[in-house]
């Protein structure tokens, strides 16, 4: 179905950058400028566990250019590591407790800007204003989480590697006083460059080159594609006959929502030219089962994005916020 799909097949292989897994990996900006001359970084770590339900940790921390993600983080808290520095076992004694236990699958897996790593934590140089996230969760539903909306406004305003891309707003007709209303909240926020524009117009060009927040009910054709391939995705809610469908941390339907549900999540571009797993851009969903679905979602995200906060997802339902899984 998409193009770049097939990157997934390789998860098993990829999740170990993920998780920070680089044995061989050489430290690189270990922390120290080099020179002396360069002018200091400000980047947020954020640390939590259970898809984000849980903090541990959240601090702005300054550091030297080149400065390493894992090299920020041991700048913080106490780190323990396996594999020869490049695995992260626990942090501040958070996960220690599971090593050894092949069956108990929690592990850290961490995320820049809300875009889940392609390489691991000692490879990954951060660029001022950088979100490092870690979460330590249960990864035997789904191992590969490619994108979260918790650290918004980001991955809009600074993408990741330093590079970004320009985000559009893809809408449904019904739905282009709320596009509008995204940008302008974007631009609040320091998103330099947002547009929108219809579904129906959507270019392949910005399909493969842009952040997208995707604006539509489960009607929507863009919308149903993403939703076809859920699972494969890394998402952890879908739309079926009407209702959506919420899974629990191990992959079970924990509930079934009706008329008026809202929806907000993330996964990386699949449309983009490296596909999942690439780390080039996210696309968003700002969905529901209905019009008025799709309305509660977007007043969040405008008015009151604080509620996102550290989500991988959530549902709007009866005025309620509340994450998923």
């Amino acid at each position: 179905m998409f193009r770049k799909l097939g990157v997934l097949v390789i998860a098993g292989l990829l999740v170990m950058l993920l998780l920070g897994c680089s044995p061989q990996a050489q430290s690189l900006g270990g922390g120290e400028p080099d020179n002396g001359e360069a002018a200091a970084i400000e980047v947020g770590l954020v640390v939590t566990r259970d898809f984000g339900k849980q903090v541990l940790l959240e601090k702005a921390v300054e550091v030297a250019p080149a400065t390493s993600a894992m090299a920020a983080l041991q700048k913080v808290a106490s780190v323990e590591t396996k594999y020869g520095g490049g695995f992260v076992s626990a942090i501040n004694g958070t996960g220690s407790k599971y090593e050894g236990d092949s069956g108990n699958k929690r592990d850290w897996f961490f995320y820049i800007n809300g875009i889940q790593s392609s390489v691991g934590a000692r490879d990954y140089l951060l660029q001022d204003g950088d979100i490092e996230h870690w979460d330590f969760r249960d990864w035997s539903y789904q191992m590969f989480v490619p994108a979260i909306i918790g650290d918004f406004p980001q991955p809009f305003r600074s993408g990741y590697k330093g590079k970004n891309k320009p985000t559009v707003i893809a809408y449904g007709k019904q739905f282009e006083e709320d596009a509008w209303l995204l940008i302008q909240r974007l631009r609040e926020l320091g998103v330099e460059r947002a547009s929108a524009v219809r579904c129906s117009e959507l270019t392949q060009a910005e399909r493969q080159a842009s952040h997208l927040i995707l604006l539509g009910d489960a009607n929507n054709e863009l919308l149903e594609e993403l939703n076809k391939a859920h699972q494969k995705l890394g998402f952890y809610a879908y739309f079926r006959q009407g209702k959506l469908v919420v899974l629990n941390a191990r992959g079970k339907v924990a509930r079934e929502y009706g008329a008026g549900t809202g929806l907000i999540q993330a996964t990386q571009n699949p449309w983009s030219q490296g596909g999942i797993g690439s780390g080039e851009s996210a696309v968003w969903m700002v969905s529901g089962t209905d019009e008025d679905g799709v309305k509660s979602a977007v007043e969040i995200l405008a008015k009151y994005p604080e509620r996102l906060k550290y989500a991988y997802s959530v549902v709007i339902t009866e005025g309620r916020v509340l994450k998923v899984p």
